[in-house]
């Protein structure tokens, strides 16, 4: 098993990409995907395996600095890991097999005879240079039957410029076992870039988009909103302010001298390797033209329920329809307060709140952590599976 260095993404993966499988990162115009390959090859170097870096673009001492300043890893600390080719020998096979047939035969001996030499487990391609000699097909061709009596896994990077229908053509001609498009501008958040799951041979997954931030180099992918509504005090603030990181609620005291949340509540936390942002929507019927504003864009939705007031659940379905209404997103019901004397069953909420049986219902209390952070756990899992 070859691990992306990304915990969610691997999460995604049951694991991470079994050994031998062939891995595209196609990166579309404006997207900053580099970092994928890059933390794909920093995790296979610090497990061990023996790596074949191809980037015909530079040297390695450059790529070695690049990578060092861009994302802090020190690949130099494991040199005797890595094989290179680089700029100097494209332009050295280049010069000594002026045929393009001959090249490209040169190019499969020298791969083949590092392959064997240096017993490697990964190759790292970074595929435009060869694509330009040999077109895509040609360029992942030069991996075919590498002679090792080991699996082999490859990752190519490629920048694709025409999109989909691009990227469809060449894998139909070539296949991969998983296929990764990352891209900017296209999605459900539109100012975010994506990753999606194009193609994962060994998992029933379907296609996905999930936006991802750059930090220091480093890849973290990012939910930028998932809304907590329901009905007046059934417990949003207290769930929002006890899973959160770092965050801040806008509220007044109400009628009866409790507090009322008069705007939203926003937190922030980190789940299987995402980052996320978390919404709380007012609960008083005067609110409600403000709440698909606030649901806009939301890729997952947890309505809550105060268990000991049924009373109160024509309202949730009423703020349930809202937020259902301004996207089809995953939701997720909790029943909160299942620490005080209740009665209601969780048929009932289901038939009062309309929804069947591929809705999780949970019983909580909102005051309890762990049971907060399983939430939000479920949430992520429901997101990360839900084909938007």
């Amino acid at each position: 098993m070859i691990y992306t260095g990304i915990d969610a993404l691997d999460g995604l993966l049951e694991g991470g990409i079994p050994d031998g499988s062939r891995v595209l990162f196609s990166i579309e115009p404006e997207a900053d995907g580099q970092h994928f390959l890059i933390s794909m090859l920093h995790t296979a170097v610090v497990s061990g395996r023996k790596t074949l870096v191809i980037a015909p673009f530079t040297s390695k001492d450059a790529y070695f600095n690049d990578i060092a300043t861009q994302s802090h890893y020190h690949l130099d600390c494991y040199d005797e890991l890595i094989s290179f080719l680089d700029q100097s020998d494209v332009e050295a096979i280049t010069r000594q097999n002026p045929d393009q047939s001959a090249c490209r035969a040169a190019w499969r001996d020298r791969i083949r005879s590092i392959v064997k030499e240096e017993d490697i487990d990964v190759i790292v391609v970074y595929l435009d240079v060869l694509s330009d000699y040999f077109e895509f097909a040609g360029a992942v061709s030069l991996f075919d039957d590498l002679g090792s009596d080991k699996p082999v896994t490859i990752a190519f990077e490629y920048f694709n410029l025409f999109g989909d229908e691009m990227l469809n053509s060449i894998l139909s001609e070539t296949p991969c076992d998983l296929v990764i498009t990352l891209q900017s501008g296209a999605g459900i958040v539109s100012f975010f870039n994506y990753f999606t799951l194009h193609t994962v041979s060994w998992l029933p997954l379907p296609a996905r988009s999930l936006p991802y931030i750059v930090t220091e180099g480093h890849i973290v992918p990012y939910i930028p909103k998932i809304v907590v509504t329901g009905p007046s005090n059934s417990g949003k603030t207290t769930f929002v302010k006890n899973i959160s990181e770092s965050g801040m609620s806008v509220d007044r005291l109400g009628v009866l001298g409790t507090p009322t949340t008069v705007a939203l509540d926003i937190g922030h936390m980190a789940s299987k390797g995402f980052d996320i942002n978390i919404y709380g929507t007012p609960g008083q019927e005067r609110f409600d033209p403000i709440v698909p504003q606030l649901a806009r864009n939301a890729m997952g939705v947890i309505l809550m329920v105060d268990v000991t007031r049924p009373d109160q659940m024509a309202r949730a379905l009423k703020l349930k329809t809202i937020v259902e209404g301004n996207a089809v997103v995953p939701v997720i019901v909790v029943a909160n307060k299942a620490d005080l004397e209740y009665s209601i069953t969780e048929e009932e909420i289901r038939s009062a709140l309309e929804i069947g049986q591929g809705t999780p219902v949970y019983f909580i209390s909102a005051t309890d952590h762990r049971q907060c952070r399983d939430i939000i756990d479920s949430m992520v899992d429901q997101i990360t599976r839900f084909e938007y």
